[in-house]
């Protein structure tokens, strides 16, 4: 083979690598386009997206993921914020920690029930809102909560458990 013939196949193949290159190129843009749209609809492609999942595994050995940020489902601009609840049976608490930086105290509302909380948060471009159903019943009117650095704490006492109809009978 003539040193020839090897520099043209050297050639078309960077020129079918370029090519490919250049196909690999338009085909991101038309994705990312495509998932723009998809989440945002026209004219807002210069807000920022944040979008996410966490996967825990709870104490029961119940696997649970919860999605944060953007929600591609929402569509009235809220974002749903990180959230964690922690049960402490011998304290007798469910304490809720959000993450919802960019507020401040006076745009934070927190509404309860004895099974769940709605939780929004608005200041001029930052929007959250979650909906928590609480791991255990607790006592609504018991909330107390503090932000501080963007971090939302709301502690409850957990309602008294029912006995299921248990009596200790004393014997005379």
């Amino acid at each position: 083979m003539s040193g020839i013939e090897s520099g043209d196949r050297r050639r078309d193949l960077r020129d079918m690598l370029d090519e490919l290159d250049r196909y690999f190129e338009d085909f991101e843009k038309d994705i990312e386009n495509t998932v723009r749209d998809a989440f945002f609809g026209h004219g807002r492609e210069n807000k920022p997206f944040v979008a996410g999942f966490t996967f825990n595994v709870g104490p029961e050995g119940k696997p649970s993921v919860q999605i944060f940020g953007n929600n591609p489902v929402r569509r009235d601009g809220f974002r749903s914020p990180i959230s964690e609840q922690i049960v402490d049976e011998k304290d007798g608490t469910l304490k809720l920690i959000l993450e919802m930086p960019g507020v401040e105290k006076a745009d934070i509302r927190v509404d309860a029930t004895e099974d769940s909380a709605v939780i929004t948060a608005e200041r001029g471009e930052k929007r959250y809102r979650a909906e928590l159903a609480f791991k255990e019943p607790v006592k609504a009117e018991s909330g107390k909560a503090e932000y501080r650095n963007g971090m939302l704490e709301v502690s409850f006492s957990l309602k008294d458990k029912p006995n299921k109809g248990y009596r200790r009978v004393n014997i005379v």
